[in-house]
């Protein structure tokens, strides 16, 4: 008569079960138990000796808020229980893919940065052919520092830490424009060809060409930032990792060419470049050993 089988079995006869997340194929386990509102048998055994274990509560749609319609949506299979999916991992809210216009635009003013440093003159050219190559190194060092910061969780608190991701990708857009500057007022000055700063070599100066390699590294940091949502899943999230941090190489041939290519360097410039050497490998250490101890 249904309602009336032994303990731990359903109105049928059948045990109860109930689906939920785990470790097992499909991410889904199943676990069995007496139903609601049934007594266990005498000693926690069924009819059979086999032990019960208690009924554990049917897990619904009401159970999971947030999992509305779209992949990660329960699944009804009967009696009120439901299949919960894995959650599937996207890119942040506020990370989304760029628009084509503003990838175009982008890009017109990058040139226009670079063309516009070959354009000035007086004074102002003077300025920029001594510090616009020392302020995009001091720049993209900070930015490398802060970047470090905000990929040691638990070193931040949330509100510092978006706060800290807006600065590193300020620091990071600052640095470039006047690594573009730089270039142009160098060539405008007739101190390097045009052919040897884009590709590295017929300058005779290999320091010339590790600038180059430099400025290369740095802009595809800059573009894997501005796609970051793209990278944002399980696939991608190592490829990002390592074209992101093709930074690091950049930031070092940076250094190294700072300190040695063209007019030595005034003593202020050695000071603030070893400061910046200091604490990028301060940081580094202290997220090697954060993750060492994680």
């Amino acid at each position: 008569m249904p309602g009336t089988g032994p303990a731990g079995e359903g109105p049928e006869g059948r045990a109860a079960t109930v689906t939920e997340p785990g470790p097992t194929a499909a991410g889904v386990r199943t676990r069995t138990g007496a139903p609601a509102g049934a007594a266990p048998a005498a000693g926690g055994a069924s009819r059979t000796g086999a032990a019960v274990r208690p009924a554990v509560a049917v897990i619904t749609p009401a159970d999971c808020p947030g999992t509305g319609a779209g992949p990660n949506a329960p699944t009804a299979v009967g009696g009120g229980a439901v299949v919960v999916p894995p959650p599937v991992r996207r890119g942040p809210p506020h990370t989304p893919p760029p628009r084509p216009g503003a990838v175009v635009a982008g890009v017109v003013v990058a040139a226009g940065v670079l063309v516009g440093g070959g354009l000035v003159g007086g004074a102002l050219r003077g300025f920029l052919d001594r510090m616009a190559g020392v302020v995009a190194l001091v720049a993209l060092s900070l930015a490398v520092m802060v970047g470090l910061a905000t990929a040691l969780r638990g070193l931040l608190p949330p509100r510092a830490r978006t706060a800290a991701q807006h600065l590193h990708r300020a620091l990071g857009v600052l640095g470039v424009g006047f690594l573009l500057l730089h270039i142009g007022v160098k060539v405008a000055g007739g101190r390097v060809a045009a052919g040897a700063a884009a590709l590295g070599w017929g300058s005779g100066d290999a320091l010339v060409g590790l600038g180059t390699l430099a400025c290369y590294l740095f802009l595809l940091a800059v573009a894997t930032g501005v796609w970051r949502g793209v990278f944002a899943t399980r696939r991608w999230i190592r490829p990002f990792r390592v074209l992101h941090g093709a930074s690091y190489a950049g930031w070092l041939a940076a250094v190294v060419h700072g300190l040695t290519a063209g007019r030595a360097p005034a003593p202020w410039v050695v000071a603030s470049y070893a400061l910046c050497l200091t604490a990028t490998a301060a940081t580094l250490a202290v997220r090697h050993l954060r993750n060492r101890s994680a």
